[in-house]
């Protein structure tokens, strides 16, 4: 980041807005480690049905420029 902010993280649901993709879609990509996440620790996992991700805003340039047609 040349700004010197630090990096924004988008949620599962924020990143497959980008692409019009479900959270399950992105979900299984991070499971195949295509996309890059953080899988933050879970305070109580009987909670959550899902892992908490958060993905960095860089990663939606990366993969977009790695996965286009063009």
């Amino acid at each position: 980041m040349d700004s010197g902010e630090p990096e924004r993280y988008l949620s599962v649901k924020e990143f497959g807005g980008v692409f019009g993709w479900s959270d399950d879609t992105i979900r299984r990509l991070i499971r195949r480690k295509i996309i890059r996440a953080l899988i933050l620790p879970q305070a109580d996992p009987k909670k959550h049905t899902h892992r908490r991700i958060r993905i960095p805003e860089g990663e939606v340039t990366r993969f977009a420029r790695l996965h286009s047609n063009a």
